[in-house]
């Protein structure tokens, strides 16, 4: 999957596109969502681990990077969870934040998920304290879909049992 935005183009990012992953984490201090491992930064067996577990012939999943130039500044993430339906993920590297990257990808991605990929539901998951993601998802055209209470792990223990929870909203578009 190829898209041009302009000055930005985003690409189905692959096994190769794993120095490309670990440049763009270097200067991640933020922790990953979905996991115990921080987002960054990726060592090379870390980005190349990342990307198998996103091959979307082996898992259904896509990870699409956002390049302006050779530089990833960017990715977002489709992870399917039925036959017409996927969640999508968004992250921009730190230093790139505020530029409108990741509204002009979930945009983009959106739309081509739609369109090109059958779906016919997109999904949004965000922590109720994450302003610019709720800013995001309603420029985005999002809808508020429903809140879960204390759905979302913080991964600051390695056991469930012992880790804090939090509520999740979720923001739906449907095409």
């Amino acid at each position: 999957m190829e898209l041009d935005l302009g000055d930005l183009r985003l690409r189905t990012l692959t096994g190769e596109d794993a120095a490309l992953l670990v440049e763009a984490t270097r200067a991640e201090p933020g922790r990953a969502l979905w996991g115990p491992h921080p987002a960054g930064p990726y060592s090379l067996e870390d980005a190349r681990a990342a990307l198998r577990a996103w091959d979307p012939d082996r898992h259904g999943q896509v990870s699409v990077g956002v390049l302006d130039g050779g530089r990833l500044v960017g990715a977002l993430g489709l992870m399917p969870d039925g036959p017409h339906s996927a969640e999508l993920a968004y992250w921009v590297r730190p230093e790139d934040r505020r530029r409108g990257i990741a509204l002009r990808g979930v945009q983009a991605l959106t739309a081509w998920a739609h369109g090109s990929a059958g779906l016919s539901r997109i999904w949004l998951e965000i922590n109720p304290d994450n302003t610019p993601s709720l800013r995001l998802a309603r420029r985005a055209g999002y809808r508020l879909e429903r809140r879960l209470p204390r759905h979302c792990r913080a991964w600051t223990s390695d056991d469930p049992a012992h880790d804090t929870w939090h509520d999740c909203l979720i923001w739906s578009h449907t095409g």
